[in-house]
């Protein structure tokens, strides 16, 4: 009997912290990571945005540079009938 209390105190519980986290993303995530049992954790990890921010500027100063030297690809535009709707309807 007393398991079955505490099964239906738990999900009481649970069904409250969902309601109580709409809208706010965070606080749902961690309600649930707190049911499957994971630890919270307050740190980001060891990279910072300044880390991100300058991984992704070297990558596009990498491309930069390794295509420099290629010769701009000119595409000409043509006149066609895209725009015109009798183009796709059969007569």
């Amino acid at each position: 009997m007393r398991s079955l209390y505490e099964k239906k105190n738990s999900n009481y519980y649970l069904h409250d912290e969902i309601a109580a986290s709409k809208g706010n993303t965070t606080r749902l995530w961690r309600t649930f990571r707190g049911v499957l049992g994971e630890a919270p954790c307050d740190e980001t990890g060891p990279h910072s945005a300044e880390d991100f921010a300058s991984f992704f500027r070297d990558k596009v100063d990498g491309v930069r540079a390794s295509t420099s030297s290629t010769p701009i690809y000119d595409v000409s535009l043509s006149h066609t009938d895209v725009g015109r709707m009798d183009s796709y309807v059969s007569r």
